[in-house]
């Protein structure tokens, strides 16, 4: 199962880099390359577009493991939607679109930790920690904090809603796994059996 869940991070986390690159400053640093304030604009791009994609393959078996520990946690509780019904295409895009914020997250926590250790030269334009740490006036630290995950989020949302139709239903697969079915019949069964 974590095999899967593993896979299923990385096309995520692909698909969020894709998406992220059109945004299209990481592309454009990628093909212009050479030495710029920033350091190595190849470099940049790439530490850019992979954290998205290692984001994915650390965020599929973490986001797995929370469903799977759920499902144990909630194996008494009564499920009242049919399988294949309306709730069940909005509960697979909300485990879609949470899974990819979850990416978006883990992926700017990567490019903060890039810049934090070294790998990144600190001090430039793109330097979240040296915007933050900018701030001239109190109130405007949680707004920096919250545009430099932003600057993720917003592309990993995209992800979540173009690859819904194909991850969002193994993500209720392993959501719904192992609940027992509804002991009380739905309106729609007692009249199909009076027929």
């Amino acid at each position: 199962m974590y095999a899967k869940l593993l896979g299923f991070g990385a096309v995520y986390g692909f698909g969020f880099t894709l998406i992220k690159s059109l945004f299209p400053t990481p592309v454009i640093l990628l093909f212009a390359g050479g030495d710029s304030t920033e350091g190595d604009l190849t470099t940049l791009a790439s530490v850019y577009m992979l954290s998205g994609l290692l984001a994915g393959i650390i965020g599929g078996p973490l986001l797995g493991a929370f469903l799977l520990r759920r499902r144990g946690s909630l194996a008494r509780a009564r499920v009242t939607q049919i399988p294949g019904s309306g709730t069940d295409l909005g509960k697979s895009l909300a485990l879609s679109l949470g899974f990819a914020i979850f990416i978006g997250f883990i992926s700017t926590l990567l490019t903060m930790g890039a810049y934090g250790f070294g790998l990144l030269p600190p001090g430039g334009v793109l330097d979240p920690l040296t915007l933050i740490r900018s701030s001239n006036f109190s109130p405007g630290t949680p707004l920096l904090v919250a545009w430099t995950f932003a600057r993720d989020l917003l592309p990993a949302m995209l992800a979540g809603l173009f690859l819904s139709p194909i991850g969002g239903g193994f993500l209720y697969r392993v959501y719904a796994a192992g609940r027992p079915a509804d002991t009380t019949p739905n309106r729609a069964r007692v009249i199909e059996d009076e027929f």
